[in-house]
């Protein structure tokens, strides 16, 4: 192998990859000696065009050229935006003797890549990668597709590029965080496939924004021979490709449940990889030392290692539609030792039930290494209207905010909970078996477990009735409590007649906070007290949803009957003419609307705290 070129083997799909720095001379004289005819369609994004628009034009005079340039962003890798691309290939006048450029980070590689892919069933495309991710990572191996709202990469086709142009110098415009982001998938290539790399970046640890000239090339280069290594034994991902999904399961989740473009795919994969890791842990592949490594190398790099605005439920439900499922299992690939992974069919049921534990290690973690990672208000105490779950020592309140609907946990699940304000608010239990869990629209947190501090204590909102023979209660921020006699001491308190009328000569009333005050008389000059709220849970705030009548299959064919129910349910609920999910249902006869809602819900919470219902 040249030390500047190197070439990925697979027949007549061969191409060569080159390293250098300003190497645009090379990327000229390539495209005038293959496609001495054709013309050159460019597609890069705006930020690009911004910063290399002119050197486009100059490395391209003499050769018939158009640019286009996209809005940047993951959440434009959509279909929308492969269209533009097309429309600007047909009004390009593009044959099959043209050639795409690919100028860009992963986003551009991916579209472009699968636009040249498909328009007129096929032409060619080169890959000039300006960012670090792009460079080690999607330029190399012919994969390209875009996003669905329903998951990350479901559409795409391999389409091998004919070159491959990666210039060092491109580095030097990116910002920290880009950079960062690419970093990840250099970890991934070191813990899936060489040891000597990950040594090197265990050694710089931390001060990796040191490196810098032929340094960055040595690493460049050590993940692009991995990965190309890769692809020549197996270009359809059908065995051993699979270990370059390392990190990606959970992290296509993470990027997904976030919206597309919160995270950048490089946070995401740093988040997946430690996640993974810690899996691959618990399931007895990945080695303790191995893990507490990895975590301390990504905090060190700078990556934050959970998503605090994402909820679990949403991770698991993402995680259902990730192209590597297999029915209802997941091809994983597990770090065993640093540069040795081992591919592992998990069932989707067993990640999902592993998901609390494993944020909650993280949480742990990362503390450990003083990382902040913002988790909202912290609340005081072990409120009655918080879902509380405690971890070793540490009590962490979760909320929801996935599923609209009332979370239920049952007592004999609940963790032990030392209640210090019973006697002062004692919540109205919803029944025998289940505590409803309420959250306060204006404090509601995204799902995250949070460690408990001291906070002054939130009014309740409607107290419930307490008995007057109370000593000295603490009065509450009621509008003009009414005036009561002094002398009427210890009423039979009652849940609805009211009591008797109070006459208005009586003074120095003590307040009294309950939430439904006896009739006073016309003639008080006091206002009467605002009617009790209604003691339904407040909303909790969430994100929006994609529910689908395909979603409902992809959990019917996963054995989720009553989860696949309710999602129909919910579309019929919205859209009651709505003919796919009319014949859905009819072609799934049987079943309680009501036991079907109670069972998804309760299978909903098993998952995502642990709760075995069996």
């Amino acid at each position: 192998m040249n030390p500047e070129t190197m070439t990925v083997v697979l027949g007549d799909r061969s191409y060569d990859i080159f390293f250098g720095r300003e190497i645009y001379s090379l990327f000229q004289e390539w495209i005038c000696r293959f496609y001495p005819g054709g013309t050159v369609h460019v597609v890069t994004d705006r930020n690009v065009a911004s910063i290399y628009g002119d050197d486009i034009q100059r490395w391209l005079a003499g050769i018939p050229h158009d640019v286009l340039a996209l809005p940047p962003g993951e959440e434009h890798k959509n279909f929308d935006t492969v269209r533009e691309i097309y429309g600007f290939l047909a009004r390009g006048d593009a044959g099959r003797d043209s050639l795409v450029v690919a100028f860009g980070g992963g986003v551009v590689g991916d579209l472009a890549g699968f636009a040249a892919a498909t328009f007129l069933r096929g032409i060619s495309c080169i890959q000039v990668p300006t960012t670090l991710l792009s460079q080690v990572d999607s330029s190399v191996g012919g994969k390209t597709g875009f996003n669905l709202p329903e998951g990350k990469n479901l559409v795409g086709a391999f389409h091998q590029p004919r070159a491959v142009f990666i210039d060092d110098s491109f580095l030097r415009t990116l910002d920290d965080r880009n950079l960062r982001a690419g970093m990840a998938e250099v970890v991934k290539c070191a813990l899936a496939g060489d040891p000597e790399l990950w040594d090197r970046l265990l050694s710089a640890g931390g001060k990796w924004r040191a490196f810098e000239g032929e340094e960055w090339r040595w690493i460049v280069r050590r993940a692009v021979a991995f990965k190309a290594s890769v692809v020549e034994r197996d270009e359809k991902e059908t065995s051993l490709r699979k270990i370059l999904n390392l990190g990606h399961t959970i992290g296509h989740a993470m990027e997904k449940s976030g919206g597309y473009g919160r995270l950048l795919h490089g946070e995401a994969v740093a988040m997946g990889l430690a996640w993974e890791s810690i899996l691959g842990m618990k399931l007895g592949v990945t080695g303790g030392e191995l893990v507490d490594d990895l975590v301390s190398l990504l905090i060190d790099m700078g990556f934050p290692l959970d998503d605090p605005g994402v909820a679990l439920t949403s991770i698991a439900a993402a995680i259902g539609m990730d192209k590597k499922r297999m029915v209802s299992d997941v091809d994983l690939p597990l770090v065993a030792a640093p540069g040795r992974c081992e591919l592992r069919r998990v069932p989707l049921a067993e990640i999902r039930r592993e998901l609390p534990g494993i944020r909650a290690e993280i949480r742990k973690r990362s503390i450990a290494r003083e990382l902040n990672i913002p988790g909202g208000d912290a609340i005081r105490e072990e409120s009655p209207v918080s879902n509380l779950v405690r971890v070793g020592d540490e009590v962490y309140e979760i909320r929801p905010a996935e599923e609209k609907i009332d979370i239920a946990v049952p007592v004999e699940s609940e963790p032990e909970i030392v209640e210090e304000k019973a006697a002062a608010a004692e919540p109205e239990p919803a029944s025998p078996e289940i505590a409803a869990v309420v959250a306060e629209p204006e404090s509601a947190l995204p799902l995250l477990e949070i460690p408990l501090e001291e906070v002054a204590p939130e009014p309740e909102p409607a107290p419930p009735e307490i008995p007057v023979a109370l000593a000295e209660p603490e009065p509450e921020p009621e509008p003009a409590p009414p005036e009561i006699p002094v002398a009427l001491a210890e009423p039979e308190p009652e849940p609805e007649p009211a009591p008797p009328e109070i006459p208005v000569a009586l003074a120095e009333p003590e307040p009294e906070p309950e939430p439904a005050p006896p009739e006073i008389p016309v003639a008080l000059a006091e206002p009467e007290p605002e009617p009790e709220p209604e003691q339904a849970p407040p909303e909790i705030p969430v994100a929006s949803a994609v529910r689908t009548v395909t979603l409902a299959d992809l959990y019917w064919s996963q054995g989720e009957h009553s989860i696949a129910r309710r999602i129909i349910g919910e579309i019929l609920r919205d859209d009651p003419a709505n003919l796919r999910a009319l014949a859905w249902l009819a072609a799934r006869p049987g079943g309680d609307p009501a036991e079907a809602e109670l069972l998804g819900f309760l299978e909903t919470m098993a998952k995502e705290y642990g709760y075995d219902l069996s």
